[in-house]
């Protein structure tokens, strides 16, 4: 396997066309786009897993945007990424491997981008940086500390939603996450019910749509525009108090084992910030053709920015082909932008 040790070691000595940065789909699809355009490739990510954003924040949840796939769930997309671009292209994989610096060596055909790590240095003719959000970490709910009620019932990341099997749960928030776990929850949990503290909900208008229609038929209970004021309970989350946005006397008390809280995530460059890229709003500015402001480096996915720029996983798979052309462009310009279709090689 590319995780094994042996080979990973030997990987330092190695010079290859492309270093992805980012172990998550993007990453993996711009290693598979690599092996289709016959360039070695490796990979590189601080967290301990493939997968990203998936694996450490909602293995268990159903992704519903992935062309071909009705609905999939994140751990599966991620196995079978690792499948096609991993496993076929015998991709060396550094995990628990930390980027913290850039620089270069050589000119002309010689030249190559040096990624100095803290477990060493990498070497390859190109870099892509697929990198999701960069480092993430919960936003914590706004107007009342839920500290102490932190492994007591109350929840920001679920690695299995077997956790709340027969529980009543309370989510928390309005975007794709919150609506995409009422959703996921209905099968395993004895009751949902949706907090938001807007009228109104930002997530996809097909899942929200589903959620509506799920209150309808009194599978969820919606709870809009309401905030939690108070949470009781004997060692564990037993019943909340919340008030409505709008007029605070109002006030209703909900009886729920667990409160799962989607508020978002922020999210940082960190040692990227420092690089020399063009950073716009905390994400990599890139043309029209993924290219950064530094010298044979491109990006791609949700560390990205550009106009029209939509972060969605289908056009992180699309930006990461244009990288992977433009990158092996640069190395080979003999090469053409466009590939063979696959349907005539694979």
């Amino acid at each position: 396997m590319t995780s094994d040790p042996a080979t990973l070691a030997t990987d330092f000595d190695e010079v290859r066309d492309v270093t992805v940065i980012g172990a998550g789909p993007v990453g993996m699809c711009t290693a598979f786009w690599a092996g289709m355009r016959e360039s070695t490739a490796r990979i590189i990510d601080s967290l301990p897993e493939l997968g990203g954003q998936l694996t450490t924040l909602y293995p268990e949840k159903w992704i519903f945007d992935v062309p071909g796939h009705p609905r999939v769930l994140a751990r599966d997309l991620v196995e079978m990424l690792r499948q096609q671009a991993i496993e076929q292209f015998d991709v060396p994989v550094h995990l628990n491997t930390t980027t913290e610096t850039i620089s270069w060596e050589g000119e002309g055909e010689d030249r190559v981008v040096v990624l100095h790590t803290d477990r060493g240095e990498l070497r390859s003719r190109t870099v892509i940086v697929a990198g999701g959000h960069g480092a993430f970490e919960p936003k914590k709910l706004p107007g009342f500390d839920m500290a102490p009620w932190e492994g007591r019932g109350a929840h920001y990341i679920v690695g299995q939603k077997s956790v709340f099997e027969g529980k009543r749960v309370m989510i928390v928030g309005g975007g794709d996450s919150a609506c995409d776990w009422v959703i996921n929850l209905l099968d395993t949990a004895s009751e949902v019910s949706l907090v938001h503290r807007r009228e109104g909900f930002r997530a996809h208008e097909l899942t929200v749509g589903q959620v509506l229609e799920a209150a309808e038929r009194g599978d969820v209970a919606l709870h809009v525009p309401f905030q939690i004021k108070e949470v009781h309970g004997d060692g564990g989350i037993e019943r909340v108090r919340l008030f409505h946005s709008e007029d605070e006397a109002h006030e209703i008390e909900v009886q729920c084992d667990a409160i799962l809280l989607q508020l978002g995530f922020k999210t940082a460059l960190g040692p990227l910030k420092d690089w020399g890229f063009e950073i716009e709003k905390g994400a990599i500015v890139v043309d029209q053709v993924m290219k950064t402001s530094l010298d044979r480096v491109w990006a791609c996915g949700d560390i990205t920015t550009f106009a029209g720029k939509l972060k969605l996983i289908a056009t992180g798979f699309a930006e990461s082909a244009i990288a992977v052309a433009q990158a092996v462009h640069e190395i080979r310009p003999e090469t053409k932008i466009q590939p063979k279709y696959s349907t005539n090689t694979g």
